[in-house]
This record gives structure tokens, C-alpha cells and sequence, in this order.
């Protein structure tokens, strides 16, 4: 938890950006100033020529260069269309698009200041769009991450003891003592099951501590659907940590198995990188059949949005229905191999 929750963060900020000014005046020194005073970006020193832009763009001296044009200071001031150029390294899709937000957001803030009203009105003033962000308005990624890491260990660590726990019976042979005693098959799984839930919860509690005190993430919504969220979100992970039981033959292969068979789904089809309604095809598909794509707007929307029941009684719905599911075809797997 603490590895993930402090060294996983979407933050980018502390960019390295250089300047390439041909006009030197002060107009262009005052529309680097809004660059300049921003916390995300930090200045190298400046660019002689294009040369030097991408000599030091291409070895990663820099993050992204902004280049002033020659007679930028006079054109604002008579009040004729000038362009800046903004050079992005786009070798990390993820990091160049968030530069290219950062230069959007500082552009406007210089086109608000007085200086430039005479170019302001050449333009239209018909139609302004004002965004606005909810719940999370300073883009602190640890308020996303806390949540989304509770869902991931609840996946993985549930699932990875309950698999364990069955294939140690078969690999020591002790799993045979349940064909010659009056204890049925569904006895047997859940008498597996119910300690690694109450494992589980113990864990829960933990992080849910360590969220609220050590990374300082309030939980704004209703505890008790989050609480029945989570009894319900490990009862089926502990199920599907089961259902995979019936495959492995080795403790290692249960280990290995169950670790790839849940951190894979996890972080690229349930929704913690990229939403699930952005998916395609069987990635998609994937990411429906997986217990944390119903369970993750449980944490995310307790902790940030300050959702209650009502707000999340789909989710809880659908994470219900996994649990018998799961439970059902280990039950019919396990009878299998029996034969």
C-alpha cells in the first residue's frame, strides 16, 4: 500500500522547458512569465537556434522548447495575429499531451492579460467554453491512486491465498480425505473461503487507516456501502482466486497464475489505467468479467466523490452476482477432476 499509493502518481509536473526568443522584447518576456511562475515546468537555459532545440529535445535535456518569433512584441502591441511555437517531446504520448494542456491553460492567461486586449478584439467573443473540475480540483493523483491500489490488493492478495489454500490440499494429497468423509464439495470451498475473507477485511482495515491518516484522503461518502462494497468485492476475489485453484496443480503455479490472471486484468481492463467504456473487443470483454471493474467506482466514488448507496446499488448488484457464479463452476470443476 505504501509503495503503490506513494510511488505510483499521474502528477507531472517539474517539466523542463527551454526558450527560443528571436524578438527579445518585453512582450515576449511577459508571456514567458506566466510559464515561468508555474509550479509544472522548470527552465533550462535558453536556446541559441534550432540546432540547439533539437540536439537537446532529442537527449532529453528537455521536455519541450517555446519558440518566439521574430517581431512578436510589435505585432501585439499594433494588434496583428502573431503565433508562438511550442516544440513537445512526444516519445511519451501520456506526459507530451499533458505539456500541450499546460501550454493551452498558460496561453489563455496571457490572451486575459490587458496588454493583449488589441488582439483580443480581432477575435470573436461569441462562444467561451469554461471547464470546470469536480471533486479533485487540484489534480492530486494520490486521491485516485489510494482507492484505485485498495482495489488492486483486494483482487490480488484474496485470490492469491485462496488459491494457495486449495492446490496445498492437492499437492500434499490431504484433498483426498474430503471424498471419504460426509463434508460436500460447497462445505468444503467455503470452509477455504471464509477465513481468507476475514483475512481480507482485517486487511481492509489497515488501508482504509493508512488512507484516511498516513495520505491524508478523506472518505466523503457513506462508510457503510463501502464496508458492504468491500465484504462483497473479497467474498467474489476469493471466489475467483477458487475458481483458478482448479487449474493449478503446484502451489508455484497457483502463485504465478493467480498473480498474472489478476494484476493483468487489474490495472488494463477494469479501469484503473483507462476506462472500461473506452475499450474494445475482448478487452472490453475482459474488463466486464472482472469483479474490480464493478468495485473500483465503490472506492473511487466513497472516497472522492461522496457517493452513498443509492449511488452505487448497480455495483454492488453486479459484484453479487460473480459470487455464486464463481463458487458454481469451481464446484463443477472440482467435481470434474474427482472423476
Amino acid at each position: 500500500m505504501l509503495v503503490f499509493g506513494f510511488g505510483i502518481s499521474t502528477d507531472v509536473n517539474k517539466l523542463s522547458f527551454a526558450v527560443l526568443d528571436h524578438d527579445q522584447s518585453h512582450e515576449s518576456r511577459a508571456y514567458l512569465e506566466e510559464l515561468r511562475g508555474s509550479s509544472y515546468f522548470v527552465e533550462r537555459p535558453a536556446l541559441d537556434n534550432y540546432v540547439a532545440l533539437e540536439k537537446r529535445l532529442t537527449n532529453g535535456d528537455i521536455d519541450a522548447a517555446i519558440e518566439i518569433p521574430p517581431g512578436f512584441g510589435r505585432d501585439i502591441v499594433r494588434g496583428r495575429p502573431v503565433w508562438v511555437a511550442a516544440w513537445i517531446d512526444g516519445a511519451r504520448p501520456f506526459i507530451a499531451q499533458t505539456i500541450r494542456g499546460y501550454f493551452g491553460a498558460m496561453h489563455q492567461l496571457y490572451l486575459s492579460n490587458p496588454i493583449v486586449k488589441p488582439v483580443q478584439s480581432t477575435l470573436s467573443q461569441s462562444v467561451r467554453i469554461e471547464v470546470r473540475f469536480k471533486y479533485n480540483q487540484d489534480f492530486d493523483s494520490v486521491y485516485a491512486m489510494v482507492p484505485a491500489t485498495v482495489s488492486l490488493l483486494l483482487a490480488l492478495f484474496p485470490a492469491i491465498l485462496m488459491a494457495l489454500a486449495i492446490v496445498r490440499e492437492k499437492e500434499l494429497g490431504s484433498i483426498t480425505n474430503l471424498y471419504v468423509t460426509p463434508v460436500t464439495r460447497l462445505e468444503f470451498l467455503l470452509g477455504k473461503q471464509v477465513p481468507y475473507i476475514a483475512v481480507a477485511m482485517g486487511n481492509f482495515a489497515f488501508m482504509l487507516v493508512m488512507a484516511l491518516f498516513v495520505f491524508k484522503v478523506p472518505l466523503k461518502g457513506s462508510f457503510l456501502t463501502l464496508l458492504l462494497g468491500t465484504l462483497t468485492y473479497v467474498t467474489a476475489t476469493s471466489a475467483y482466486g477458487m475458481l483458478i485453484s482448479t487449474f493449478a496443480r503446484t502451489q508455484i503455479a497457483a502463485l504465478f497464475g493467480t498473480a498474472i490472471l489478476t494484476v493483468l486484468p487489474a490495472t488494463m481492463f477494469a479501469g484503473m489505467m483507462v476506462p472500461v467504456s473506452a475499450l474494445s473487443g475482448m478487452a472490453q470483454i475482459m474488463g466486464r468479467l472482472f469483479p474490480m471493474t464493478y468495485f473500483l467506482p465503490v472506492s473511487v466514488g466513497t472516497f472522492t466523490k461522496g457517493l452513498g448507496f443509492p449511488d452505487l446499488a448497480a455495483n454492488l448488484a453486479a459484484l453479487t452476482v460473480f459470487i455464486p457464479i464463481l463458487v458454481t463452476l469451481s464446484l463443477l470443476l472440482l467435481r470434474k477432476q474427482e472423476r
